[in-house]
């Protein structure tokens, strides 16, 4: 079964954008298979706009929210360009996890061919440990300072690493032609 006539058949060019995209961008995750299954619909957890599953007998499969394709191509190939990493890192071994250190690595290794420009982002240095006066110092013992995390000024949220690459897309940035996608 060829997974792109199984999409074009259930979700017509909507199917067919998601596999063509896939392959387009796979020069950047080499070791991903020459197609995965592609699924459009309702994503779980209502908040989603694309899922990676992994497991199950065909390897990982990427779900992606039809509600996206009518915010246009490039919004979609985005969408999908994050959830074929969580794919690579699966299928790699590593980490999947927005969190880990596996996945700020790839981001610095993808940002200049899929946003045009390095993208310096550490796993962990949003917040930094500070001394702070303590309020009850002198009751019961109370020390003179505690320690607080304090945000770092200028540090990349981890909230849009975690959606990369949409947050870090210019204000201006044409998110293509809308695709008309039927939902079941």
């Amino acid at each position: 079964m060829d997974y792109r006539d199984a999409a074009t058949a259930l979700w017509g060019d909507a199917g067919a954008f998601a596999h063509d995209a896939y392959g387009r961008n796979r020069h950047l995750y080499p070791e991903l298979p020459e197609q995965l299954p592609i699924v459009i619909g309702i994503t779980a957890y209502g908040a989603c706009r694309g899922l990676t599953r992994i497991g199950g007998s065909h390897g990982p499969r990427i779900s992606l929210f039809s509600a996206e394709f009518a915010k246009g191509r490039r919004i979609v190939e985005d969408i999908l360009i994050h959830e074929m990493l969580h794919a690579w890192l699966t299928i790699t071994g590593q980490d999947i996890s927005h969190d880990s250190d596996a996945w700020y690595t790839a981001i610095r290794r993808l940002s200049p061919a899929v946003l045009g420009r390095d993208l310096d982002v550490r796993r962990g240095v949003t917040r930094r440990s500070v001394r702070v006066p303590n309020p009850r110092f002198g009751e019961d013992g109370q020390p003179k300072t505690l320690v607080r995390k304090a945000p770092v000024e200028g540090a990349t949220p981890h909230g849009d690493i975690a959606r990369w690459p949409q947050p870090f897309r210019p204000t201006d940035f044409d998110p293509g032609p809308p695709i008309d996608c039927p939902t079941y």
